[in-house]
């Protein structure tokens, strides 16, 4: 007898893009970060450093050469997999969902632009 997959409703307000590590962008002024997705709520980003889940933080992106400050509130993290850092040591690299916390005005028109940009380009390809 075939499965049926059950599925979750989905808990997200605004639909996410993959960008897949093209923007980047720092929490906390000095941890490095890799954005896998983002939508206007918030973000899915890689990094080899701990962030605690439930804590608030801010992360800088670099949106379309531009930087853009957001305080977010980290609603989840989890190790993703070890790698081998240049030097030969290895490290955890993280993976840790964030929700962007009343953003500014001026910082949620650069993401709406840079996130209207991602729509294009889908609409082009």
């Amino acid at each position: 007898m075939p499965s049926v997959e059950r599925r979750l409703p989905e808990k997200r307000r605004y639909p996410r893009f993959s960008v897949g590590g093209r923007i980047k962008g720092r929490v906390r002024a000095f941890y490095e970060a890799s954005v896998m997705n983002v939508s206007l709520g918030g973000a899915l980003i890689e990094h080899d450093q701990i962030i605690r889940p439930g804590s608030t933080s801010f992360v800088l992106l670099f949106l379309q050469g531009h930087p853009v400050s957001l305080r977010c509130h980290v609603t989840w993290s989890r190790v993703d997999r070890p790698e081998l850092q240049p030097d030969g040591e290895k490290a955890l690299i993280f993976r840790t969902g964030i929700e962007f916390l009343d953003p500014t005005g001026e910082a949620q028109q650069s993401l709406s632009d840079y996130i209207d940009s991602l729509r294009d380009a889908l609409r082009v390809s």
